[in-house]
């Protein structure tokens, strides 16, 4: 018979490998009632190990933190650069965008074809400069307050400026996504203004490579099935494409 302490670092192990687990799931794995299950949590979540959310537990690291751009871009880098490959692929000509700020949406950015003919608003300032010398694009800059950590624009004004037009797509980047939290990102300015593009957008796509998967921010966006397509890598588990494709959302795998 399995030990109190051998299950409790087989659940530790399981929810490492899958992000999260519910209560009902790890109460059927381990043969042992939900009960059982919520004292496990409830030590483990003391210990550090786990932290309780939405009826099971997600790995304790999963929390995320406001960084600059810059050192979000020393993470993932050959995912981030094939996701916004895949990603851009999605960008026709004539088309108008929605950019959204971070470093996975720089490298997007980066990988546009740029001799389509493009409408681009955005709110980061470095991708604008990507565009400002390109004759057959038009760059948008939302204003705003400046954000030192990712070199762009946030509140008020910023959410004004998305008044004034629609897009055919908007792509943005967010901290952590999954099915009970949804999609969440560092703050609650850039949450605000990332739900106003959504309602500018007439598709919208996400680029998140899979570590931010059951990962959250302190700022929700919105829940997954609000989006329309998911961009993301292999590291995805099938499991969790399968959930999230069930809510309506296509997965696409760079």
């Amino acid at each position: 018979m399995i030990t109190i302490a051998d299950r409790r670092q087989s659940i530790i192990d399981f929810i490492s490998r899958h992000g999260y687990a519910s209560v009902n799931d790890l109460a059927d794995r381990f043969n042992v009632t939900g009960a059982t299950i919520r004292a496990d949590l409830r030590y483990l979540e003391e210990k550090g190990k786990v932290v309780r959310s939405h009826g099971g537990a997600i790995t304790a690291t999963s929390a995320v933190m406001d960084l600059k751009e810059d050192e979000k871009g020393k993470s993932n880098v050959d995912k981030k650069r094939a996701i916004a490959a895949a990603a851009a692929r999605m960008v026709s000509d004539p088309d108008s965008l929605i950019i959204a700020s971070g470093s996975t949406m720089c490298a997007f950015a980066d990988a546009i074809n740029h001799s389509l003919n493009l409408n681009i608003a955005t709110p980061s300032i470095r991708i604008a400069m990507m565009f400002v010398d390109n004759p057959n694009a038009t760059v948008l800059q939302l204003g705003g307050v400046i954000y030192g950590n990712t070199l762009s624009t946030r509140g008020s004004y910023a959410e004004a400026g998305l008044d004034l037009f629609q897009c055919n797509k908007l792509f943005f980047g967010v901290e952590g996504f999954d099915v009970n939290s949804g999609l969440t990102c560092a703050t609650i300015e850039e949450a605000n203004l990332t739900r106003k593009m959504i309602k500018c957008a007439t598709k919208v796509i996400v680029l998140a490579d899979s570590s931010k998967y059951c990962r959250r921010g302190f700022g929700k966006i919105c829940n997954l099935q609000d989006v329309d397509i998911l961009v993301t890598d292999s590291g995805l588990s099938e499991e969790a494409r399968t959930t999230i494709e069930a809510l309506g959302v296509e997965v696409v795998i760079a």
